[in-house]
């Protein structure tokens, strides 16, 4: 492959193939080995900003390890290890998937001049939410109704589409947010990034600089909640790294252990799925406004731009 070509999905999938071929290993880890395999330099994967090919290679492989895993073509042991199937379950794997091809075929076929979202969970979920849209869209659902529904959707698809996307999704979020006073950004996470997610640097308009840690927690679904172990454990890091401020960002909830010690930290700051997506309708991230009703970002989940 060329320096300038972008993976395919399947190329993708023989990338973690070949990394999860004779050991089990973490998801970070299994990425960034990945990430190597890919035909790119090292010079060309050296910029971990927001917008860099880093970040959109890191998602993109996320969202493709999300969708084997679904495809039973690739296990996540409950030691939260990424491996390959034993042979026997291939070969049971196949055998569903056989089994259903057939109507699964038919069923593309219906949809294929309707609906451009692909036969995958995420892509399940995003057709979903448009259908929603439609209905808004047509005066069928009234509009408190539509936004619980998008919000819902959010949360789940965020879930969906993995931790990777996440990250990319609150680092974009977070730049919206600041403005014209951040003036560099990196996404750190991976397998030794001590807890941080990413950082943003911040020249404010008196010109004091402030280096902004933050940590995105992806859950299930907005009933879940983010734990006070997680706050604390953040914190240490800050204060051990000399961040000036830090953000915990998830698309559910906080445990009240969790807001109480929060409040309580002046320059921690928690974003919940109720505030992240109100941020994410205020600055356009990872929603759009289409006929004056927001919609998700189809092209940014499907395809980590």
């Amino acid at each position: 492959m060329s320096d300038r070509e972008f993976p395919t999905k399947q190329e993708i999938e023989g990338a973690v193939k070949t990394v999860l071929a004779k050991e089990k290993l973490e998801r970070k880890v299994v990425i960034e080995r990945s990430q190597k395999c890919y035909g790119y330099t090292a010079e060309q994967l050296k910029d971990r900003s927001c917008e860099s090919l880093n970040t959109r290679l890191k998602s993109l492989t996320g969202v493709v390890i999300n969708e084997m895993i679904a495809a039973e073509t690739l296990v996540l042991g409950e030691d939260k290890l990424l491996s390959l199937p034993a042979p026997a379950e291939v070969k049971k794997a196949l055998s569903k998937t056989q089994k259903r091809r057939a109507a699964r075929k038919r069923a593309a076929a219906r949809a294929e001049q309707a609906s451009a979202y692909p036969d995958t969970p995420l892509g399940k979920l995003l057709s979903a939410a448009h259908k929603k849209y439609e209905e808004a869209r047509t005066g069928k659902i009234g509009k408190e109704r539509y936004t619980a529904a998008l919000k819902k959707a959010v949360t789940l698809c965020i879930n969906e589409a993995g931790g990777e996307f996440f990250e990319e999704l609150s680092m974009k979020l977070l730049i919206a947010v600041y403005g014209d006073s951040v003036v560099g950004n990196e996404l750190t996470a991976g397998p030794d990034d001590n807890g941080i997610d990413g950082k943003l640097y911040v020249v404010d308009p008196a010109g004091f600089k402030e280096t902004v840690f933050f940590q995105s927690k992806t859950k299930l679904n907005e009933r879940a909640y983010v734990s006070i172990k997680v706050a604390r454990e953040f914190l240490g890091v800050m204060t051990a790294y000399g961040a000036t401020k830090g953000v915990l960002v998830t698309n559910s909830n906080f445990h009240r252990e969790t807001r109480a010690f929060a409040s309580k930290v002046p320059n921690l700051r928690l974003i919940d799925c109720a505030a992240l997506f109100e941020n994410m309708l205020r600055y356009g991230v990872g929603v759009k406004c289409l006929n004056g009703i927001y919609h998700i970002d189809d092209d940014m989940f499907l395809n980590c731009r």
